[in-house]
């Protein structure tokens, strides 16, 4: 399966822990300080109910403070292509999402009052061409998600429920059974 255009969320453990305006005013100091991608704006959409509050936009990749789903969390969104197998594009995307949460918990500014959950995620396939939203896409899916999965939480460690929406894009909801820090799940991620 052509997997290019992932999204990956990890959320809140408190809703509140950061507001859209400080989303806003961090991430505009990221443009200038990151080196490995390159950034390009910030837009506050805090106006909307729902969707993402506060986005980063990236040549390669959006990231935003998001309640889409109706849950607070930082959400990683692919946007250009990447090479490697399916499983290395779900480990990278991982790894991104993870690497911009440990940025968040760790940014001064905040004093610390920032964590992610490290037990539950959200992926979602944003390419309804090559993923309608079905059960075959996950069993297609399904082998390279586990493998990545496997390697983040162990083996049997976690749940896999896809998101059931006929209109939505193909999503699934990660349970783990443990509830690992985000450093740590970073660390297994970039081995």
């Amino acid at each position: 399966m052509d997997l290019q255009r992932l999204n990956v969320k990890l959320y809140l453990e408190e809703e509140n822990s950061i507001s859209s305006e400080e989303a806003f005013r961090i991430f505009n100091t990221w443009i200038p300080q990151t080196s490995d991608e390159t950034l390009i704006d910030v837009a506050d959409y805090s106006h909307l109910p729902l969707g993402p509050q506060t986005l980063l936009v990236g040549h390669e990749a959006n990231y935003s403070l998001d309640n889409t789903d109706g849950r607070m969390g930082m959400m990683y969104a692919r946007k250009q292509p990447v090479s490697g197998t399916a499983a290395e594009r779900i480990r990278n995307a991982f790894a991104k999402a993870l690497k911009t949460c440990a940025r968040l918990e760790e940014e001064e500014g905040l004093q610390g009052k920032v964590r992610f959950r490290g037990d539950q995620c959200w992926i979602v396939v944003n390419d309804r061409l090559h993923a309608t939203n079905d059960d075959d896409t996950l069993e297609a899916i399904r082998p390279d998600l586990e493998a990545v999965l496997n390697a983040l939480y162990g083996e049997g460690q976690f749940e896999i429920e896809r998101q059931q929406g006929e209109k939505d894009r193909f999503s699934v909801r990660i349970s783990a059974v443990s509830q690992p820090s985000v450093q740590s799940l970073l660390e297994k991620v970039s081995n």
